[in-house]
């Protein structure tokens, strides 16, 4: 339901994975180990890598903080290879391959009826849409393992006591997710929130890492990918601006819904693109422009935008349904593939 409300976010938090590893691969390499692949890097950020230490309780460890052990020579660097981490996916490569044919079969489906004037559902509209968001979700994830239930084990000497001493005061801070969160701080979007509380107590250390990693885009180049597939998933609703709807009060809350959408997204997307830039790369979502967003009262200028948004598509996801109840005849006539092929 989450993904079908905001799709953007989902994509968000893929990228920010997919930008962790990329990082994490210049990282390895900087220290010589150049077998350290994108495989490797998604797998310790989704907990791939458990650490034993003789005085905590065990828990997975990041990609960063695979590299913070392995520099300091608390650890070597795991054996695994990434056909061995490939192996424990639930999904291969052409598992990928084929939902992505799905999906392009339908977008080609969709142009097809607009080149034959044939009529197009707002069903079929929005999932062209949600395409653009899963789509780019689906790139970022291509070298990420699904599902890996069994992790790989890591045993240390030093203790996290001593880890922790020899860091300094940089490590002076209560942890909140695990004990090396000094490496890489305030990592989860959910345990930042103000009403994380409401969650309850959760235990510490983390035994799995969440799914909400902060995106930290790191260069310009990133944000303008992530602003494509945004902007299109937003724009692509506004097709079905002259769309035969079962009444026109359905037609016009659909069109100021729309509009409603992109101002929102727009205005949004563009305030938090430039206070990263601004910020120089180095905050994260939910802590740039001094985090304004983690305190009250400031932070309802990103919570009263975020509920209309999240109204706004839940207006839009009802449209969409109740519009099924009377199609125009044109939504049952098939492409015409013959038509559209060359003839010589």
């Amino acid at each position: 339901m989450f993904a079908l409300l905001s799709p953007e976010l989902v994509m968000l938090f893929a990228c920010g994975q997919w930008a962790s590893a990329q990082r994490s691969i210049t990282d390895m390499h900087s220290l010589g180990y150049q077998n350290w692949t994108m495989i490797h890097a998604f797998y310790a950020d989704m907990g791939g890598f458990l650490l034993h230490s003789p005085d905590c309780t065990s828990f997975p460890i990041t990609a960063k903080q695979v590299h913070y052990l392995v520099q300091q020579r608390y650890l070597s660097v795991p054996e695994i290879t990434k056909e061995e981490i490939w192996d424990k996916s639930k999904a291969d490569m052409f598992a990928k391959t084929v939902a992505g044919f799905q999906a392009a079969w339908l977008v080609a489906q969709v142009i097809a009826r607009g080149i034959q004037h044939l009529s197009v559902t707002l069903l079929e509209l929005s999932t062209v849409a949600l395409i653009t968001c899963t789509g780019a979700a689906l790139m970022f994830w291509l070298n990420k393992p699904l599902n890996v239930e069994t992790p790989t084990n890591l045993k240390i000497e030093s203790s996290i006591a001593e880890i922790l001493v020899r860091a300094g005061d940089m490590a002076g801070t209560p942890f909140q997710d695990t004990p090396l969160d000094f490496i890489e701080p305030n990592l989860y979007t959910s345990s930042q929130l103000p009403f994380a509380s409401f969650w309850g107590v959760q235990e510490r250390p983390l035994p799995r890492i969440p799914n909400d990693r902060d995106s930290r885009l790191h260069n310009l180049r990133i944000i303008l990918i992530v602003a494509v597939p945004t902007a299109s998933f937003s724009l692509l609703h506004l097709i079905g601006w002259n769309f035969d709807f079962p009444t026109r009060q359905e037609q016009m809350m659909w069109r100021w819904t729309c509009i409603s959408m992109g101002i929102i997204l727009g205005i949004g997307c563009l305030a938090e693109a430039v206070s990263i830039v601004v910020d120089g790369y180095t905050t994260s979502a939910l802590t740039n422009l001094g985090g304004y967003k983690l305190r009250w009262p400031s932070n309802l200028l990103f919570f009263i935008p975020g509920f209309l948004y999240m109204s706004a598509r839940l207006i839009v996801l009802v449209e969409i349904v109740i519009s099924l109840r009377l199609l125009p005849p044109g939504c049952f006539e098939v492409v015409q593939w013959s038509q559209l092929l060359p003839h010589f």
